[in-house]
């Protein structure tokens, strides 16, 4: 047991220092990210799944999105650090990419019942004007 510990530790140190040298620094943001996109999958998966619109598509999204956010934090993490006039470009793009995914993953909590879509529409309200029509009619 203690040998699994130690292994585990060493990996996940390692799989850490990877994501700071050539995804993401500070790891644990990209580590957030990672989860805020898989809740996001998921609740769109179960509310698909829910209104009988469940598609094989919809699920194997996750890899696709996981690969190009990584991609883009990657190209600009890189770009970065080529050169200092570029400081601001890592959280230039991570910003963008949570809000994005945040807003969706409130919205599918709206839709689900999960949280109320007060709360929801006053979020969409405020950042992402277009949606609003598509929450005010699931009511």
């Amino acid at each position: 047991m203690v040998i699994f510990t130690i292994f585990g530790g060493i990996t996940a140190g390692a799989i850490s220092a990877f994501v700071s040298d050539w995804i993401f620094d500070p790891s644990i943001s990209y580590f957030t990210l990672v989860g805020l996109i898989a809740a996001d999958h998921l609740s769109a998966t179960y509310l698909a799944f829910k209104h009988n619109r469940f598609d094989t598509r919809i699920a194997l999204r996750i890899f696709w999105t996981l690969l190009s956010h990584t991609a883009l934090l990657m190209f600009s993490t890189n770009l970065s650090k080529g050169a200092d006039v570029l400081f601001w470009l890592n959280e230039a793009v991570f910003v963008p990419i949570v809000i994005v995914n945040l807003m969706s993953l409130v919205k599918n909590l709206a839709l689900l019942g999960w949280i109320k879509k007060g709360f929801a529409r006053m979020i969409t309200d405020k950042i992402d004007n277009y949606k609003n029509d598509y929450l005010e009619a699931k009511q």
